[in-house]
């Protein structure tokens, strides 16, 4: 007698109170529990416009929102190595700069020491590069501590050349991800909505129109990566078949 009292309740919910207790009916299993409510749940009737076009409407902007979460991040990593290009030769140089002082410090500290060293009064004669030497052999013509300040500048520079280098390939693996993600949400705009992928961007996403461009400009000599391109290709369709019902 309780259960059939307690039935006659569930058509009385308010679709707030009907939506939290299926979530909770879910999350504790109660199969019987969510069949009520979705059995008892009143039915209504809607006029609206022709799922077709409706559906379609829905779905260009949902493959324009993955497109943005997708690409957001590879811009802003791009970005992010950009700048970081741009100020890593002063960075690069005033350490060379730095090491070049500390060496020649370290030189004058060492000569000063040694001449107290040997009883000698006064300061040590200042160090100077030899000049001269026989043309096309300038190496045994320059001083040791020149040369060992021209082997710690090259040191240096040798170190600067591979972050330079890992930087570049970082940004060749961003460029092709974004490349990739673009020409595939470019092969579903021509393939499942029949409307120019820049056109969709522009109506759904306007600030993202010059972020694009940008892409294109960056990724000129960029490939995509096929594998990617084909995952990437079947998750824009399936995000657009979702929302679309076939006329």
């Amino acid at each position: 007698m309780k259960s059939r009292r307690l039935d006659k309740l569930y058509p009385s919910f308010t679709g707030e109170e009907r939506f939290r207790l299926h979530i909770e009916a879910l999350y504790r299993g109660d199969e019987a529990e969510v069949k009520r409510l979705v059995e008892s749940c009143p039915r209504e009737k809607y006029l609206m416009n022709e799922m077709g076009f409706v559906g379609r409407y829905k779905a260009s902007k949902e493959i324009i929102t993955m497109l943005s979460f997708a690409l957001a991040p590879l811009l802003a990593r791009l970005d992010t190595i950009g700048s970081f290009r741009e100020a890593l030769p002063y960075v690069l140089q005033s350490y060379i700069n730095e090491g070049v002082g500390a060496h020649l410090e370290g030189h004058k500290a060492g000569a000063k020491r040694a001449w107290e060293a040997a009883g000698k009064t006064g300061g040590p004669p200042e160090w100077k590069a030899r000049k001269g030497g026989d043309k096309g052999d300038e190496g045994p013509a320059l001083d040791q501590e020149m040369q060992s300040i021209l082997d710690l500048t090259k040191r240096l520079e040798k170190t600067s050349g591979a972050v330079v280098g890992s930087l570049e390939e970082l940004e060749r693996e961003l460029l092709e991800e974004a490349l990739t993600t673009w020409t595939a949400f470019a092969h579903c705009c021509s393939e499942e909505c029949g409307v120019e992928p820049e056109k969709l961007v522009k109506v759904w996403f306007k600030p993202m129109v010059a972020e694009i461009e940008r892409l294109k400009h960056l990724s000129a000599s960029t490939e995509v990566n096929p594998e990617m391109l084909k995952e990437y290709k079947a998750a824009f369709k399936e995000m657009w078949n979702e929302a679309v019902v076939p006329d």
